[in-house]
């Protein structure tokens, strides 16, 4: 009897033992197929901008250490000056160098995060197997993707609470996926308040996805590192031109296309990704993909032109626009409610 214990002590330590080394094989799977699939850029080449003492990547000149190409790399040849910089031209790719998981430092609580550096280039199909296989998401049967000004504005309490009760609430009801800018700025910041206030109370976690540009991310350089486990610093550097990631969000992808304290970088990455999710089939008898709403607060020009191309998908993106929340938003909803019946 003794010593079929010990037996079945020893199979079970072995039992155990192999499905440690088994899961620890399919991390080195998971580690080599995103290093292999996703990139980084650097700008290898100086192309003075307006302001002379900067690159056109944003990097002043002074610190800015151009690349050596590689091998295969071809310098453009007879370029009339003065030449644009351009991403394509002057940046090189390499395997991405920062992914893992993020701990927010300073609050108490230690949010955590997962997040990884990708061109701005990557493929829609590639993040969202990364999101559903690496990252453990469930597909959403909602996507609320929300946009608004990226500077600092203040909201009246009353249309704080209700944007911040509302959205929550429509994303814990449908299991949605909420996209923001992911930094602490702006509309952002709103969203972040609404998360934290939830996340206080504890009642199931949001997924909240931050798309923000690698290039404008304060402290970027503690995220560096391969399948790691970071601290991060939420204090921003009032003097700081970049921004610092939202504690309150559960994932960051952050788009890298070689600049440096710029924005950009993420709009064409998140309209394809959040396209390519919309085509995602949820109820495969119906044939229904995942719906997508644009949620709008605030906001300049731009958000004109994001509300503009959201109608116009095939078929079109519904836009919910907060009136009351300042500039875009509010044009926008003095323009909807004075258009006559043709438009």
């Amino acid at each position: 009897m003794d010593g079929r214990g010990r037996r079945g002590t020893n199979g079970s330590f072995k039992r155990s033992s192999i499905k440690r080394s088994a899961s620890s094989g399919s991390q080195k799977t998971q580690r080599a197929w995103i290093e292999r699939t996703f990139q980084k850029r650097e700008c290898i080449q100086i192309i003075p901008a307006k302001d002379v003492s900067r690159c056109g990547c944003g990097q002043p000149v002074s610190q800015h250490t151009p690349v050596p190409p590689k091998e295969d790399f071809v310098a453009p040849q007879d370029v009339q000056p003065p030449e644009r910089w351009s991403p394509l031209k002057h940046t090189q790719t390499s395997s991405t160098d920062a992914y893992g998981v993020i701990e927010f430092q300073g609050g108490g609580h230690v949010n955590k995060a997962m997040y990884i550096r990708v061109s701005y280039d990557s493929k829609p199909d590639h993040l969202l197997h990364l999101m559903v296989k690496d990252w453990q998401l469930e597909l959403p049967t909602l996507l609320i993707s929300v946009h608004g000004g990226l500077q600092n504005f203040d909201l009246p309490p009353k249309l704080k609470q209700v944007f911040g009760k509302g959205l929550i609430k429509a994303a814990v009801t449908t299991g949605a996926w909420i996209f923001t800018g992911g930094v602490s700025t702006g509309v952002i910041r709103h969203v972040g308040d609404a998360l934290k206030d939830h996340s206080s109370k504890s009642r199931g976690k949001v997924c909240a996805i931050g798309l923000a540009p690698w290039g404008i991310v304060e402290n970027k350089e503690d995220l560096i590192g391969r399948d790691v486990t970071r601290p991060y610093q939420t204090m921003s550097n009032p003097l700081s031109k970049l921004s610092v990631l939202n504690s309150s969000h559960s994932h960051f992808i952050l788009a890298d296309n070689g600049t440096s304290g710029k924005y950009g970088a993420e709009v064409r990455l998140r309209r394809q990704l959040e396209k390519h999710i919309a085509l995602q089939k949820i109820n495969t008898r119906l044939g229904q993909g995942v719906p997508v709403v644009c949620l709008v607060l605030e906001g300049g020009p731009n958000i004109i032109s994001i509300v503009l191309e959201s109608l116009r998908e095939e078929p079109p993106v519904p836009v919910v626009v907060c009136d009351g929340s300042g500039r875009a938003s509010d044009i926008i909803s003095f323009a909807h409610k004075h258009c006559g019946e043709d438009g």
